[in-house]
């Protein structure tokens, strides 16, 4: 069996972000800074060549075509780069070379001269840095210190950089110490900053663990100095609570469902007995099958309305087709002839079809509970009023003159299982009770149609509930 993979800590993966970009950051600004010093190191020696390129040529052009004596050009040229070597060429060759120590290394390559002709540049093929700039001096003749009179064409300034070299490593080289001294640092404070920063999410983490060991009271430490963490906490805390909610209701559906189903099973269960028994006669068997039959019939119509529930619950798409929401509410209000023929009804019908986009027996049964829930909560006296109307969203509104829903359940009558009693017509007494499902089944159906129900009853004034659609 192969190991687990080792989890990777936050807090280093932070660390080592931030180590990597002060890193970074450091090599970038040391380059740069490198880079910058050597630019202008090197600016500074081309700007001296051609400030003493120009003493020079000054020097030189005051004495005209005549001779020019070695012994007098050496102050001139000394005077004009004390820190320069001064090559003279005569035909491409070096014919004198001074310089203000006196010390020429190393000697200078003739063939050298064609690359720094004109502006300063760098000497090819040499082991030390020398920055050089070449002055064409036509028709000038020197007489050298052994008499000898040569024709001098090309006067070439070299300075040795050596040092401005070195200048560069050694910044390099405080740039390491520094820069390692610096990373170092970072690394152990944000160690230290982001481990304090770290520690509400290990508090938290803590807390988590204790819940999902079974303590369903814990709850994750707030931190409201740290906005973060404190959002955190604060979402996870709400998703515990709706969790807890959750949970809450679910025992409650199988409590309210074991208690719908547990009385038919104990009617079927008593006359099962009381046959068994063989304390029936004909007449007796006979009302018992009826009876049997009928709360036979009334848990299959709960199951039937809990499986509905179940699918709408599992967001199982429903059909998706034209349904004329007016023919839906003729055929409602033509049953009420049978079912309550005594019943006012006013059905406010269109002129034309109104249209919308859905599955039509799921459709129906929204308009059958509505209706239902008013003939069960209603006198029979109680005006029902439909009206339908063409618009986007379509607005389906059933209203009754009944004596409106109590106040504590006008907020939860969408919930499963809320029922209200009231006495039913003509019984002493009696009452007629629903399952609480119905109301419920009717919000599942017009949500997944993308819609909207609402209710709102005023005691004594009756109550309307408004049911919008998307258009078709």
């Amino acid at each position: 069996m192969s190991a687990a993979p080792r989890r990777r800590s936050l807090r280093r993966r932070v660390v080592a972000g931030i180590a990597l970009v002060v890193v970074v950051g450091l090599l970038a600004a040391g380059t740069a800074s490198v880079l910058a010093l050597r630019g202008y190191l090197v600016g500074r020696t081309d700007d001296r060549l051609r400030a003493a390129r120009d003493t020079v040529v000054a020097a030189l052009g005051e004495r005209g075509p005549l001779e020019l004596r070695e012994s007098r050009l050496r102050p001139v040229v000394q005077g004009a780069a004390s820190d320069l070597v001064v090559h003279l060429l005569s035909h491409g060759q070096v014919v004198e070379t001074l310089a203000a120590d006196g010390v020429v290394s190393p000697p200078l390559d003739p063939a050298q001269v064609p690359a720094v002709s004109d502006r300063p540049g760098w000497l090819p093929s040499t082991a030390d840095p020398l920055r050089a700039l070449a002055v064409a001096t036509p028709g000038l003749s020197v007489q050298l210190a052994d008499g000898s009179v040569v024709s001098v064409d090309t006067v070439v300034l070299v300075r040795d950089t050596e040092d401005d070299r070195r200048t560069a490593q050694r910044l390099v080289q405080i740039e390491a110490w520094v820069g390692a001294a610096v990373a170092l640092a970072v690394v152990v404070l944000s160690w230290l900053v982001v481990g304090q920063g770290l520690r509400p999410l290990r508090r938290m983490a803590a807390a988590a663990e204790r819940i999902a060991a079974g303590d369903r009271a814990e709850r994750i430490p707030q931190t409201p100095a740290l906005a973060e963490t404190g959002a955190l906490a604060a979402a996870l805390d709400e998703a515990l609570n709706e969790r807890t909610r959750a949970e809450q209701r679910v025992r409650d559906f199988v409590a309210d469902a074991a208690h719908e189903l547990r009385t038919p099973l104990t009617s079927v269960q008593g006359w099962a007995d009381l046959y068994g028994q063989g304390a029936l006669d004909d007449e007796g068997v006979d009302r018992a099958m009826e009876r049997i039959g009928r709360e036979a019939a009334r848990m299959r119509h709960l199951v039937d309305q809990l499986a509905l529930l179940a699918r709408l619950d599992a967001d199982q798409p429903l059909r998706s087709e034209p349904v004329d929401l007016a023919a839906v509410v003729d055929d409602v209000v033509a049953d009420l002839d049978v079912l309550a023929p005594d019943r006012p009804v006013e059905w406010r019908r269109p002129d034309a079809p109104v249209v919308v986009r859905g599955d039509r027996e799921r459709l129906v049964q929204v308009v059958q509970n509505l209706v239902g829930n008013v003939l069960r909560h209603t006198p029979a006296t109680a005006r029902l009023r439909l009206t339908v109307t063409a618009r986007d969203p379509v607005v389906l509104v059933v209203h009754d003159d009944g004596p409106g829903v109590p106040p504590e359940l006008a907020d939860r009558v969408f919930e499963r299982f809320v029922r209200q009693t009231r006495p039913a017509d003509g019984a002493a007494g009696g009452l007629r009770e629903g399952s609480g499902l119905g109301l419920a089944i009717v919000a599942g159906i017009v949500r997944a149609h993308g819609g909207d129900v609402r209710l709102v009853s005023r005691p004594g004034e009756g109550t309307t509930v408004t049911v919008e659609l998307p258009a078709g």
